[in-house]
């Protein structure tokens, strides 16, 4: 296991993000104008160097703890999975692009067309979703499945971004 500490900050910043945080979107742009004006541009740069940093020691840490409770409380064999396939700041990235394909009306609530969801935002599902762009039942709908667990129809999602692909 590697460390996952590709960060760092001084305690009044990571006081400052955590307050951050907590805020809407409008408050959290006012509170940054407020970073910058206060320590400059330059600063607020490294903050969010070090922001990334830390978002992305998050994901591998959450993806640790999730392995770490299949097997040990759920009793899952490690020959069974790679891993879970979990939400990254590579993989919200890849959804916005995915998202921005087409309306998500009608799409199932986890969706990977959908902005935000946990779909759109895994590596693994937008990056699949992204190759079977030009396959119009290439990728299927995870929220009905058989009684095997395999998918039985095309993502919603996915056949409206073809749909609007092809026009």
């Amino acid at each position: 296991m590697t460390e996952n500490t590709e960060y760092s900050m001084t305690p009044a910043d990571a006081v400052e993000l955590a307050s951050m945080a907590k805020l809407d979107l409008a408050m959290r742009r006012e509170a940054l104008n407020r970073y910058v004006q206060l320590h400059g541009g330059s600063r607020l740069v490294e903050l969010f160097a070090q922001f990334i940093g830390m978002a992305n020691s998050v994901a591998a840490n959450c993806a640790e703890m999730s392995d770490t409770v299949l097997i040990v409380e759920c009793g899952v064999h490690p020959d069974r999975f790679d891993s879970v396939n979990l939400p990254t700041i590579i993989g919200a990235c890849q959804g916005v692009v995915l998202a921005d394909k087409c309306d998500p009306d009608g799409a199932c609530h986890g969706c990977a067309y959908r902005l935000g969801s946990i779909a759109n935002q895994s590596p693994i599902a937008t990056s699949d979703a992204d190759f079977k762009a030009y396959d119009q039942k290439g990728f299927m709908c995870h929220a009905d499945v058989d009684e095997m667990g395999a998918p039985t129809k095309v993502c919603v999602g996915h056949a409206k971004a073809n749909k609007c692909h092809a026009h």
